[in-house]
């Protein structure tokens, strides 16, 4: 079986220096043991190598300078690497995915099939099933005189 994800609105900023909660410290010199994670406002001994960490519902998880952000429903944040940011994210601003809108234009179409039947009313059927479809895809044309 397959799933499709539903449509939720996340943030998500690419991670820049400043924006972790702490970090994952490894001792220097000693093969990179791993120490533990502290929060960047307590004092880190300097015989620590730091990287970059955030907060997560699951405990700190390291992150990397092109990985994303998400802040989710609940308020929750985790990391994610920009290749999954790619395949799973959409600007929410942007244009609709190809196969929604191809979904959105055919359902609209079915739903105005009728008003061309009409053949005395062509036009008038034809202006309000453009306009339909348009609705149907969020677009709205304005300044154009009717």
């Amino acid at each position: 079986m397959k799933f499709r994800k539903k449509p939720v609105l996340v943030d998500a900023v690419q991670f820049t220096p400043g924006l972790e909660d702490g970090y994952a410290c490894y001792v220097v010199g000693d093969g990179g043991r791993f120490v533990g994670y502290h929060d960047k406002r307590t004092p880190i001994p300097p015989s620590f190598r730091k990287v970059p960490a955030i907060k997560t519902i699951e405990g700190f998880h390291e992150i990397s300078t092109d990985d994303w952000i998400i802040t989710g429903v609940a308020g929750e944040r985790y990391p994610c690497k920009p290749e999954i940011f790619a395949q799973t994210y959409e600007a929410a601003d942007g244009p609709p995915h190809e196969e929604e809108a191809h979904e959105r234009i055919r359902e609209a179409y079915e739903s105005n099939v009728d008003l061309a039947a009409d053949p005395f009313d062509t036009y008038g059927g034809f202006v309000r099933g453009v306009h339909h479809v348009l609705e149907a895809l969020g677009i709205k044309i304005e300044g154009v005189n009717a």
